[in-house]
């Protein structure tokens, strides 16, 4: 069984979070100290450059080279804009594959083997993610998502005798 979702945004506070404290790649990457650039323009207000990207946005000499280059001011930043936080939720995920085999047959008994695999790929944009989880109990539309458990695999085998 194969499942598609087009469309649709939700907040994924954890990409956030995760790159304020460092631990994402991205941060790790950004924290080399061969600079970086960013990836999103600069957040404008009334048509002035937002204070808060100002304070993060890195330095350049008369050269053009980079001599600031502190992530963590960019992380603390976007981690303050909570629209940097929204992503889209299409995906396609490969929800169950099942297989079964009769075995052995006779005029009184039946013997079937069968195996599943169960939510075992997802493509989507929040690598790492499953876009269908949601936090909170009452949030039943959706949409936010900080700290969610991954959905899970599960794997069988059986057999079925019948007599």
């Amino acid at each position: 069984m194969i499942d598609w979702k087009q469309g649709g945004q939700m907040f994924h506070g954890t990409a956030g979070v995760l790159g304020y404290y460092g631990v994402t790649q991205q941060s790790a990457d950004y924290r080399n100290g061969d600079g970086f650039l960013f990836e999103l323009p600069a957040v404008k207000a009334n048509g002035e450059v937002n204070d808060i990207m100002i304070d993060a946005h890195p330095e350049f000499d008369a050269n053009g080279k980079q001599t600031n280059t502190d992530a963590f001011k960019y992380f603390t930043a976007m981690n303050d804009i909570s629209e940097s936080s929204i992503r889209g939720t299409s995906f396609v995920k490969l929800r169950e594959i099942a297989v079964g085999y009769p075995v052995y047959q006779n005029s009184k008994i039946k013997v079937d083997v069968n195996a599943f695999a169960r939510n075992i790929i997802l493509w989507s944009e929040l690598k790492g993610y499953d876009p269908e989880v949601s936090q909170g109990n009452t949030n039943m539309s959706g949409a936010f998502e900080r700290f969610s458990l991954p959905g899970t695999s599960s794997y069988g085998l059986g057999v079925n005798i019948k007599f």
